[in-house]
């Protein structure tokens, strides 16, 4: 009997539930907010301060009233629960060392902020999101390197271990990435190393704050960055050692790395100036081996 009573108290409260709307309110609709992409300006064009406006934002950290979203690969489609007038804030992603598992927002890139009017079931278009140069912790983005191969001097050169020249080119147009020209280093079958550097060293933080190495490049071959340190007591500069930063993988056509540069500047110990090296090495003298670099840049 008892169960019976059960069993019929059951059925009665699982039909009372399942008539109730209070038990099961509603979805709520949402807005839509998208985002095709976001590009970089420079500050003021006329100045060489910034250097080029080459970059490589895949992904949109979204926020809304200051409440993170998520993180978004571009092109992007995103669903909020809102509706009327809110604070939008994108914060611009990039791929560290270009690996798609370490994504994060750059930190020297300004964030985008809209007020947008968000209306469930309606799509809020992005259009024409730009960003500036960010200031970072000392008030602005500086740059010790800037290289885009345009002037007459040089900052970047190949060095004396290097059995092949860096050459300026400005044809074919393929391997001129912007502007009118590019630089190109090579290895023929007899050739066994090339390799390029910064002509002078740079005092780069220490302090655990971020410093990165902006290019743009392509090759056929894979390549190094290497970062060497050295050290100064008074007007001696001693040559302590050479950290190798990443080894980059061929790519056809031109490509932005971001090559955060922080962990090979620890690992120098107590070095306080710095260079940045490009080497490709031909162990197997393979031949018509090339790398071809543009708008080298240190941000810090």
């Amino acid at each position: 009997m008892k169960i019976n009573l059960f069993i019929a108290f059951s059925i009665v409260v699982l039909t009372f539930c399942g008539s109730c709307n209070i038990y099961n309110p509603a979805e709520p609709v949402p807005a839509y907010i998208h985002i095709d992409n976001i590009t970089l300006t420079i500050a003021d064009p006329s100045s060489a301060g910034q250097g080029s406006a080459s970059s490589k934002i895949s992904d949109a950290w979204i926020y809304v009233d200051e409440q993170l979203i998520g993180c978004f690969q571009m092109p992007c489609t995103v669903p909020v629960i809102g509706s009327g007038n809110h604070v939008l804030k994108i914060k611009t992603g990039i791929k560290v060392n270009g690996i798609s598992a370490t994504r994060a927002p750059y930190p020297f890139y300004s964030d985008y902020t809209q007020v947008v009017n968000l209306q469930p079931g309606a799509t809020t278009i992005i259009k024409g999101a730009t960003v500036t140069y960010n200031p970072y912790l000392t008030g602005v983005a500086h740059f010790p390197l800037i290289e885009d191969f345009e002037s007459s001097g040089f900052n970047v050169d190949s060095t004396h271990d290097s059995q092949t020249p860096l050459v300026r080119v400005s044809s074919p147009a393929a391997n001129v990435f912007e502007g009118t020209q590019s630089a190109v280093g090579s290895l023929r079958s007899s050739n066994y190393v090339f390799e390029c550097s910064s002509i002078q060293f740079y005092p780069l933080n220490k302090s655990g704050a971020p410093v990165f190495l902006e290019f743009n490049y392509k090759c056929n071959h894979v390549f190094d960055v290497v970062v060497r340190g050295n050290t100064m007591s008074g007007s001696t500069i001693t040559n302590t050692a050479l950290v190798g930063a990443l080894s980059f993988n061929p790519s056809e056509n031109w490509n932005k790395e971001y090559l955060y540069l922080t962990p090979a500047i620890s690992n120098l110990g107590n070095a306080s100036l710095f260079k940045i090296y490009f080497r490709m090495i031909n162990p197997e003298g393979a031949d018509s081996l090339g790398l071809a670099l543009d708008n080298i840049k240190i941000v810090q």
